[in-house]
C-alpha cells in the first residue's frame, strides 16, 4: 500500500445532533483500547474523540501513515466523509465499529479495509500485512478490496483472554484533560446472553459473557479512576453475573476506593437486596435501565422478561438505596399506539424516575428488527445520520412516522418541564436540575426543527399523498367514491380487511358507489384477461357517477402476493386510460398508514381519521 505504517491516527466521529447527555463527554472505549495496544507494540498513536475535542484535521500536528475510524450508525456519514478525505491524500483508511461491521460493502466505498467485530487481534495483523509481513487473506474479521473484488474473511472466534489486553490510556486522546469534569469508561466484560431484537450486541460480542478478573478491574480503576470525577462501567449489563459483581463491589469497599460510578443494568437487579446494598456503599450514583415499554405485548415482542410491576418495583427500590435511575423507553413497536405512548408518559411521572429518554425504535443494521423492516419495505431511507433513536426512520404499524415523531417529542416535553427543574432544585438535587434544564433547552431546539428539515419531510409524506391524489379529479370536494366489484377478486381481498375498509370509508362520510356483479374469484387471486376487461368497463361506468374511483389492492396473503403484483401490472394499463382512478396497495403492516393517507383525501384532520380508524377496529374486532 506504500510507505511503512509507523504512525496511526484513530478518529471517533461526533454525533451529528445533541441529546440529553451531550454535555457529558463519555469517550467510547474501542479506539482508546486499540490505540493503547498499538502504542505498546511500538507505534506512534493519536486518538481524536470529537465528542471531547474536535480539532482541525488539516492542521493537526500528526502526519499519519494509517487512519482508523470507528463509527456507530448515526456517525456513519461523518465517518465516510473522513474516510474520503484521507484516501484522497493517499493514506489508507480502516473503518470499524458496529455499523461498518454489518455494512462492509457500503463502508468499503469510503475505506480500504473494514475490521468487523472485535479488532484486538485483527488490527495489529492488518498493520503487519500492510508492512509486508504476510497477506490479507488469513486475517479474520477483515474485509478488503482485491483487484476490484470485495473479499470478506470469516469472523474469528471471540477474544477470550480479556486480562491480557492493556489498560486503555486516555492520555492518547487529543485534548484530553483529566480532572473533575472527566468521565472514564471501564469495560469489565463483553457479550450478552439476552436476545433483545433491536440490539446488535450479541452479534458483535456473542451471547456468552467474557469477563475481566476482579484484580484486573481494580487495577484499571486505580490507574484511570483517579483521573476522573466519575466512572462509567460501560458493560451492556454490569450486573449480569451477580456473584462476580458483588465480589468486585466488595473489593472496592474493602480497599476504600472513594469513587462515584454508574452502569447499565436490567430491571431484575433490583430484586437482589445484597447487590443493591453493595452498589450503594461502593459509590453507585446512577443506573441506566432499559424500561422499554409499559405494554405487555411490546415487552414480549422485544423479548424483555419483565412486567410493569417489575419496572415500578425496580425504580422504587433503587431510590430506597439512594441510587438515581435513568430510564429508557422505546416507542414504535408493532403493538404501540399513540394512546400507549401517552399512557407511558403518565406512568413515567408516576414512578418519579430521575431522568429519562423516550427513544424511537431504530432498526440498526445487523439486528433482527432491521432485517424484518427491510424485507417489508418499511424503511423510509438509509440516511444514517437520522438512525439515532430520536428520528422516525420506518413506518410503524399503528402510527404514521410523523405521528410517532411528534408524540415522542411531546412525551419528552412533558417530562422535561420547568416545574420539574424547580422540584429538583428544591430537593437540592443539583445534577438532575441541571440535566433537566439542559433537556428542556434541547427540546426547544428540537421543536424548532418541526417547521423545517426532517420533521417537515415526515409531515409532507403524510399530507402530500392526499394533495397528489386530489389532482386526479376536478372535484374540489370528494364525496362519492366508486369501487368496482371485480377489484376484490382480481387482487384476492380477504373478507375481514375488505369489511374494515368499507366501514372505515363509510364512517368518514364517504358515499360508496359500486358497479358490476360480485365475482366468484375473491379467494383465488386469479387475474385473467376477461376479469381485467370487465374491471375496465366497470371503472368507465363509475367515473360518470363518482368523484373518484378507488382500486384497492390487497397484499395480505403470502401465496397470492405475486398474483397481486400481476394484477397491479394489469391495472397500470387501466390507470393510463382512466385518470380519475386511484390504485392503493394494502397489507397488514401498512394498513393504518394507507388508511390515514386515504382518509386525508376526504378529511383534513388526522386526529379525527385516527379516531375513526380505531373505532372501526374496535367494532369489527378485526386485527388488521
Amino acid at each position: 500500500m506504500g510507505r511503512p505504517i509507523r504512525r496511526v491516527l484513530f478518529i471517533e466521529p461526533r454525533n451529528p445532533r445533541p441529546h440529553i447527555f451531550s454535555r457529558v463527554a463519555i469517550p467510547r472505549l474501542g479506539s482508546i483500547l486499540l490505540g493503547t495496544i498499538l502504542r505498546d507494540q511500538g507505534f506512534e498513536v493519536k486518538v481524536v474523540v470529537e465528542e471531547v475535542h474536535r480539532p482541525d484535521l488539516e492542521t493537526l500536528d500528526f502526519n499519519p501513515d494509517l487512519v482508523c475510524i470507528s463509527s456507530i450508525t448515526p456517525t456513519t456519514p461523518r465517518a465516510h466523509l473522513l474516510g474520503d478525505y484521507y484516501r484522497q491524500q493517499g493514506i489508507p483508511v480502516v473503518l470499524g465499529g458496529p455499523h461498518p461491521s454489518f455494512t462492509p460493502e457500503e463502508s468499503l466505498e469510503h475505506a480500504d479495509f473494514v475490521v468487523c467485530g472485535e479488532g484486538d487481534e485483527a488490527l495489529p495483523e492488518l498493520i503487519a500485512a500492510l508492512n509486508g509481513e504476510h497477506g490479507f487473506e488469513t486475517i479474520g474479521n477483515l474485509c478488503y478490496h482485491d483487484n476490484g473484488t470485495i473479499r470478506k474473511n470469516p469472523w474469528r472466534p471471540f477474544f477470550q483472554d480479556l486480562d491480557s489486553l492493556p489498560i486503555p490510556d486516555y492520555s492518547l486522546i487529543h485534548g484530553w484533560r483529566s480532572g473533575k469534569q472527566a468521565v472514564i469508561s471501564i469495560a469489565t466484560s463483553r457479550g450478552c446472553p439476552f436476545g433483545c431484537r433491536f440490539c446488535s450486541v450479541i452479534l458483535l460480542f456473542g451471547r456468552q459473557f467474557r469477563y475481566n478478573s476482579v484484580d484486573r478491574i481494580m487495577a484499571e480503576i486505580k490507574q484511570n479512576g483517579t483521573q476522573a470525577n466519575h466512572i462509567f462501567f460501560c458493560d451492556d449489563n454490569f450486573t449480569a453475573d451477580r456473584n462476580r459483581c458483588k465480589e468486585l463491589l466488595e473489593r472496592i469497599i474493602a480497599e476504600n476506593l472513594k469513587i462515584e460510578w454508574s452502569a447499565q443494568v436490567r430491571v431484575e437487579a433490583a430484586k437482589d437486596p445484597e447487590l443493591l446494598s453493595l452498589m450503594a456503599r461502593s459509590g453507585c450514583f446512577l443506573v441506566y435501565i432499559g424500561l422499554e415499554s409499559i405494554n405487555p405485548a411490546t415487552l414480549k415482542s422485544y423479548k424483555k422478561a419483565q412486567t410493569v410491576e417489575d419496572i415500578r418495583y425496580c425504580v422504587d427500590t433503587f431510590h430506597d438505596h439512594g441510587i438515581k435511575v435513568h430510564g429508557m423507553f422505546i416507542f414504535g413497536s408493532e403493538e404501540d399506539t399513540i394512546q400507549v405512548l401517552r399512557d407511558t408518559v403518565g406512568f413515567s411521572q408516576e414512578i418519579d424516575v430521575d431522568s429519562l429518554q423516550y427513544l424511537i425504535l431504530t432498526p440498526i443494521p445487523g439486528t433482527p428488527i432491521y432485517d424484518e423492516l427491510q424485507s417489508q419495505d418499511r424503511l423510509l431511507h438509509h440516511d444514517w445520520q437520522y438512525y439515532d433513536g430520536h428520528h422516525a426512520v420506518f413506518v410503524p404499524r399503528y402510527m404514521t412516522p410523523y405521528e410517532l415523531q411528534m408524540e415522542t417529542l411531546r412525551a419528552m416535553k412533558h417530562f422535561y418541564t420547568w416545574p420539574s427543574v424547580l422540584k429538583r432544585l428544591w430537593r437540592r438535587d443539583w445534577f438532575f436540575a441541571k440535566l433537566k434544564s439542559h433537556g428542556r433547552l434541547h427540546l426547544r431546539r428540537s421543536f424548532k426543527e418541526v417547521k423545517a428539515g426532517y420533521f417537515q419531510q415526515l409531515k409532507e409524506q403524510l399530507f402530500g399523498k392526499a394533495r397528489q391524489w386530489r389532482r386526479l379529479t376536478p372535484h374540489r370536494r370528494i364525496r362519492r367514491v366508486g369501487i368496482p366489484e371485480d377489484i376484490w377478486g382480481l387482487t384476492a381481498w380477504e373478507s375481514g380487511p375488505r369489511e374494515f375498509l368499507l366501514n372505515f370509508l363509510s364512517k368518514l362520510g364517504v358515499e360508496i358507489v359500486r358497479e358490476g356483479p360480485e365475482t366468484e374469484t375473491a379467494t383465488t387471486g386469479l387475474a385473467d384477461q376477461d376479469q381485467t376487461a370487465r374491471l375496465m368497463a366497470e371503472v368507465a361506468r363509475l367515473q360518470e357517477k363518482t368523484d373518484i374511483v378507488l382500486l384497492p389492492i390487497w397484499e395480505g396473503i403470502e401465496n397470492v402476493r405475486q398474483k397481486a403484483r400481476e394484477a397491479q401490472q394489469e391495472l397500470s394499463q387501466l390507470l393510463a386510460t382512466h385518470r380519475q382512478a386511484l390504485a392503493l396497495s394494502f397489507n397488514p403492516t401498512l394498513f393504518y398508514n394507507v388508511c390515514m393517507q386515504l382518509g386525508l383525501l376526504f378529511k383534513s384532520r388526522p386526529r379525527l381519521i385516527r379516531r375513526i380508524y380505531f373505532q372501526t377496529l374496535g367494532e369489527l374486532g378485526t386485527a388488521v
